[in-house]
């Protein structure tokens, strides 16, 4: 069963378990996350993607009315994500990464001119020579980007076999928060969701504190 964050007429927010592809591509068999949830809930929309390797919240629409209104968010970056990460080497100073990027392959991307614009904000919790702790506030939704940005500043995710090194169970990227207004009611709306056990214990084998208030009640903070 995929656990549900938020539930209404319109909408529905779940957490996302990490390995769990969202939309079927090639493999007839293979379990997908808007399936699961539509056996669950009915008919649902899909509104946003998350790389199958990562956990967190993810919402759906129910109602083909609302969903220009939501894509209409989307566009003006009234929907807004927090992540939590786990990326390698001492990141210790916040800031701010405004790169564009551009497909280099069947898969991948780099940072490249002539690419689109990307900008990811960056607050370290935790540093240490083992790995840091980060909290990332996306600015645009780029495919790959925080995976693309943290390796172009010399510290890539945790696990990210793309752009780093497969040395942890997947890519350690976790959506935290997200925070939009209601299509319905027009009130703010914010969903959080706690970082799974495989990211802790990824963050306490490489020293980071995993108590802290920070995963526990994530806040949007830019």
């Amino acid at each position: 069963m995929i656990e549900i964050l938020y539930d209404d007429d319109a909408l529905i927010f779940v957490n996302k378990p990490a390995h769990l592809i969202v939309q079927r591509a090639y493999d007839a068999d293979e379990p997908v996350l808007v399936e699961q949830v539509a056996a669950q809930c009915g008919h649902v929309f899909l509104m946003q993607r998350l790389d199958r390797g990562t956990s967190g919240v993810m919402f759906f629409s129910k109602r083909a009315d609302i969903n220009a209104k939501l894509t209409r968010q989307f566009e003006t970056k009234r929907i807004r994500k927090r992540y939590l990460a786990l990326c390698e080497g001492e990141l210790a100073e916040r800031q701010t990464i405004d790169a564009p990027l551009a497909r280099i392959g069947a898969i991948k991307f780099a940072v490249r001119d002539d690419g689109k614009r990307a900008v990811t904000h960056v607050q370290p919790l935790e540093a240490t020579k083992n790995g840091s702790l980060v909290d990332i506030i996306l600015e645009t939704g780029r495919t790959h980007q925080i995976r693309v940005h943290l390796a172009a500043v010399g510290h890539p995710l945790a696990g990210d076999w793309l752009y780093g090194e497969r040395n942890a169970a997947r890519p350690m990227l976790h959506a935290a928060e997200l925070v939009m207004t209601h299509p319905v009611t027009n009130q703010p709306l914010r969903v959080v969701a706690p970082p799974p056990e495989d990211f802790l214990a990824e963050a306490r084998r490489r020293g980071l504190e995993t108590g802290r208030t920070d995963l526990e009640s994530p806040h949007l903070n830019y």
